[in-house]
């Protein structure tokens, strides 16, 4: 019988093992036809629970990924998104054309939450049109979420509340982010909560 910290590592092990492998599709780093147009099919666990294959053609996918959470600056994506999306697209092309078909998205719980039960919309518009490039640029996510990297971005609502009424607004925040990205083939998975204490 494993233990949960068994479980723990072993999940972490496979996680770290898919990170630094490379594409299954049996192509190289850089070896992509640039000009040809990406098609995302859904991932899924492959039959036999030892890898990743991509719907229909069951290929078996090898992911290779980066983070992508903040600029040069320091800079969290949801501060520059909408203001500076120009560079969003060229960072997509720009890992497309390094050969990754993974990138992890950071998402902050105070840019998809304005209160403790109503969702930002018009952030939540802005991840549906990074959905959007990650189809068109043929990369999948992997969504970290309710990320409080920044303490002044931390709303101070958040801050006050209990550990109970905590839980139910990381809900909300799932609730809300799944409800756009529901359909969308560029979701590879979804990372709950970046390293929990």
């Amino acid at each position: 019988m494993m233990t949960a910290l068994g479980k723990f590592l072993a999940i972490a092990l496979a996680s770290a093992t898919l990170l630094l492998a490379v594409d299954g599709e049996e192509q190289t780093r850089g070896q992509r036809d640039a000009s040809a147009e990406p098609r995302l099919g859904r991932v899924r666990v492959s039959d036999d629970g030892r890898s990743f294959v991509v719907e229909p053609s069951e290929k078996r996918l090898m992911v290779w990924g980066v983070n992508y959470d903040h600029d040069g600056g320091g800079a969290l994506l949801e501060d520059y998104w909408r203001d500076d999306w120009e560079t969003v697209v060229e960072d997509f092309k720009e890992m497309k054309a390094l050969g990754c078909n993974l990138v992890r998205i950071h998402l902050q719980l105070g840019r998809c939450m304005k209160t403790a039960k109503l969702p930002d919309e018009a952030n939540l518009e802005q991840l549906a049109k990074l959905l959007k490039l990650a189809e068109k640029t043929g990369l999948y996510l992997d969504l970290t979420g309710l990320g409080c990297y920044h303490k002044h971005d931390v709303p101070k609502w958040y801050d006050k509340l209990e550990e109970p009424e905590r839980r139910k607004v990381q809900v909300r925040f799932w609730q809300a982010v799944a409800k756009v990205c529901k359909d969308s083939p560029a979701i590879f998975g979804y990372d709950l909560m970046n390293e929990p204490i």
